[in-house]
């Protein structure tokens, strides 16, 4: 569990939210004087995506959180995009837990790091910037741009590491990029089995390191340079793991809805956050771990043999098969007493490769598996019932 003093840290988080309209309405009577131990902080109600739908309908355009800014830039709210505003203070601190985040990944200071997040409307490029600066890194922002480009002005410049998506990092790897440092974010990365080698093998790195945030509470958690998972970044930011139907929280090594507190921020602090990602959660010593990294989400899911399980956490399964399109149709039936789960794929695979792979990302194995070439109606379909 994490520690008294960042309780201590989350008891003035608390008292400093309850300065926003949004807090003094959903908060209640949570507040210093009620949080004794992290038993009474599971006692603080979840804020979810609606709360803020609301917040910005009724407060608008910035909500109620609002109270000035040094930066605004937007993030995805469900079909819309939402204000995200960062303080002066907030950006520096931002910076501060960012380099170090940099720092256990790899790099070093006076490194040359090529940066391709972007640094418009949602401003993940300026905020992964200002850490590789604030660590002394020579930081060339290049943004989402043409891959063959990049990879040239790796080439000539002789850049030392590479921020940004891996999907993308293959494509700079293809047009003939290499570098020492890779930090990945912003796609599933070490969730996906076999995904972390590939973009090493083809960017000739001697680490490739995963990178969890979101814009909202951008840093969450990072990986260090021995690549054994996202270590919680406690100081900026702390993890729940919790039952998304009983909201009940969870213990280590069990599967959930991954909730966030932020622990010092000024602007926009969210408090239990629920974030939809699925993920589990493992105490190392004093840290705080997510040892398989983001491995889908909570939005989708049901329970099959008494086991409850999430279908879109198939996505990064899938991802690791080069013959699959990724798409997928989960058949639930019950033809006697006992629930049987067939899993339908498309395109070509080896079934027992595929079986084994499914079983460890579901905790449950399908009773049968096929393959086809073409999947008219993928999703889930739950027949017991009916």
């Amino acid at each position: 569990m994490y520690s008294d003093s960042t309780l201590e840290a989350i008891r003035s988080q608390l008292d400093r939210a309850k300065e926003f309209t949004l807090y003094q309405e959903h908060l209640g009577e949570a507040s210093t004087s009620t949080i004794e131990s992290w038993e009474d902080f599971r006692e603080v109600p979840f804020l979810e995506e609606d709360d803020l739908h609301d917040d910005f309908d009724q407060h608008g355009p910035e909500g109620s959180l609002y109270d000035g800014a040094a930066m605004l830039s937007f993030t995805p709210l469900g079909e819309d995009l939402a204000p995200v505003f960062d303080t002066r203070r907030d950006l520096e601190y931002q910076a501060e837990v960012n380099a170090q985040a940099f720092q256990r990944a790899g790099i070093e200071a006076g490194d040359r790091v090529l940066n391709t997040f972007g640094y418009h409307t949602f401003g993940t490029g300026i905020i992964i910037h200002r850490g590789l600066e604030e660590l002394g890194a020579e930081v060339i922002p290049a943004g989402p741009g043409d891959s063959e480009q990049v990879a040239a002005t790796i080439e000539t410049f002789d850049v030392d590491g590479l921020v940004g998506n891996p999907s993308f990092a293959l494509k700079i790897a293809e047009a003939g990029g290499s570098v020492d440092r890779f930090v990945a974010a912003g796609e599933p990365f070490t969730s996906v089995p076999g995904y972390r080698q590939q973009v090493k093998d083809a960017l000739g790195a001697v680490t490739a390191c995963d990178y969890f945030g979101t814009r909202q509470i951008l840093p969450v958690a990072a990986e260090t340079v021995e690549e054994s998972g996202l270590v919680v970044l406690d100081d900026y930011a702390i993890v729940e793991i919790i039952d998304p139907d009983t909201d009940e929280v969870l213990g280590s090594g069990e599967r959930g809805e991954v909730v966030v507190t932020h622990v010092h921020k000024e602007a926009v602090p969210l408090i239990r956050y629920r974030t939809g990602d699925l993920a589990e959660l493992d105490q190392r010593g004093e840290s705080i771990v997510m040892p398989d990294g983001v491995i889908g989400r909570t939005d989708e899911r049901l329970k099959v043999k008494g086991v409850k399980i999430y279908p879109e956490s198939l996505g990064t399964v899938l991802a690791a098969f080069d013959g699959l399109s990724g798409e997928y149709r989960i058949e639930v039936t019950q033809p006697a007493t006992t629930d049987h789960m067939t899993l339908i794929v498309e395109g070509e695979v080896d079934i027992d490769q595929l079986r084994s792979a499914v079983t460890t990302r579901l905790l449950i194995e399908p009773d049968e598996i096929r393959a086809v070439d073409e999947l008219s109606e993928p999703g889930v379909v739950d027949d017991r019932y009916e």
